[in-house]
């Protein structure tokens, strides 16, 4: 993006206060593995994606902020004291709900000018809501004089979402927009809250990501349906078992199979979908670690036929995509990411057949569903950063 045109376009927008001001950049994301394992206190493992939101922000010395969104072509303005949740502009309360958690804080800040623009999907499961909070926390609190360690920024702009926006996610999405670095993935312990980088970086391969164009919408009843059943687990194994058994995390595949007859198809399938997951990720670190792709290939795979089978969470036109890749020369692996019901697979794909892989998924998938699929290319990327 011309760093230098959107400046030109934000005086034109907002007088020049003369004040601090900077240019900010936050990352969407893609999982590469660990899917629904968060809630249930496990392991995932995504990365950073070469799309990103960039903020352009410059202090004012009262307590408006004035918000511009150049892909929607919106103004907003609202006033630091007076913030309350906007039903017909959803962007504006990612960056309403970062000042709101500031304030809480006690941190003194004052009023901004922001423009912002991104490449980011929407809708397609690859967080652009985390990154749009990820750049509006660490333009408000560079600009402030405020500093976070990068954990404390992602946890903050968690509990943006949390209690602004009122959607409980988890930690994942914010931590890779903040924490993501160049040529690694990120594993996340989403208990403890730690993270390790892992080295992602091979030339022969590539990472593609596929969006069905199916908006996934969070079929809310049905991912509260899947939380209800991973709880109804954990609560026969917590009584079951003498020791504490506070998520599907404290349960292997020893403990699931010696107990199976007494769980209902649907927990038990729900469980071992979890606990198998867990198992994946880990798996999955040792083979970026080993630089073995035919086994993070092989991991993937299996990853989206226990999302599919065991999770339900999958659907016709993700099952379709994956199936179609996995018929093609040159793929190792292939599975839905995010949430399910819709939205994206990522595949690892060797890099002499990235070309031929995007033309043919684009043809034979568009022959079976009459939709013409996104098809995004890219390396693991850096997180959240001041330009």
């Amino acid at each position: 993006m011309d760093i230098q045109m959107l400046w030109r376009k934000f005086y034109e927008t907002f007088k020049n206060t003369g004040l601090e001001s900077g240019t900010f950049l936050a990352p969407g994301r893609v999982n590469l593995i660990g899917e629904h394992t968060d809630y249930n206190d496990g392991f995932v493992l995504p990365m950073a994606i070469e799309k990103e939101i960039i903020m352009l922000g410059q202090l004012r010395s009262d307590e408006k902020i004035k918000a511009y969104a150049w892909d929607y072509k919106q103004q907003l303005e609202f006033k630091l004291g007076e913030l309350s949740f906007d039903k017909d502009n959803m962007w504006a309360n990612y960056i309403m709900g970062i000042m709101d958690e500031l304030m809480k804080m006690g941190k003194k800040i004052q009023g901004v000018n922001l423009m912002f623009t991104g490449n980011v999907p929407q809708g397609a499961g690859l967080s652009s809501s985390a990154a749009l909070e990820v750049v509006a926390a660490l333009m408000m609190s560079t600009l402030n004089q405020v500093d976070f360690e990068p954990i404390e920024l992602a946890l903050l702009a968690q509990r943006a979402e949390n209690n602004f926006v009122g959607v409980q996610c988890g930690i994942m999405d914010q931590y890779i927009s903040r924490l993501g670095k160049k040529n690694h993935a990120l594993l996340i312990d989403c208990r403890t809250k730690k993270y390790e980088l892992i080295p992602f970086e091979n030339d022969n391969y590539k990472v593609v990501i596929c969006n069905s164009k199916v908006k996934r919408g969070l079929v809310d009843s049905k991912y509260n349906k899947r939380r209800e059943e991973c709880n109804q687990a954990v609560a026969y194994f917590n009584n079951k078992i003498g020791k504490k058994i506070s998520a599907l995390r404290d349960v292997n595949q020893e403990m699931l199979a010696e107990y199976k007859d007494n769980l209902t198809e649907n927990v038990y399938k729900r469980a071992r979908h979890i606990i198998t997951e867990n198992d994946r990720v880990l798996e999955s670190r040792k083979a970026l670690i080993s630089n073995n792709m035919d086994r993070l290939g092989e991991l993937m795979l299996a990853s989206h036929l226990s999302l599919r089978d065991d999770f339900a969470v999958s659907c016709a036109e993700l099952d379709l995509l994956v199936e179609l890749a996995m018929a093609e020369e040159g793929v190792k692996g292939a599975r839905m990411t995010g949430a399910g019901f819709g939205g994206c697979t990522v595949n690892l794909v060797r890099q002499v057949d990235v070309d031929n892989f995007i033309s043919q998924i684009c043809e034979n998938y568009q022959k079976k569903t009459g939709i013409k699929p996104d098809i995004y290319v890219s390396n693991p990327a850096d997180g959240a950063r001041k330009l």
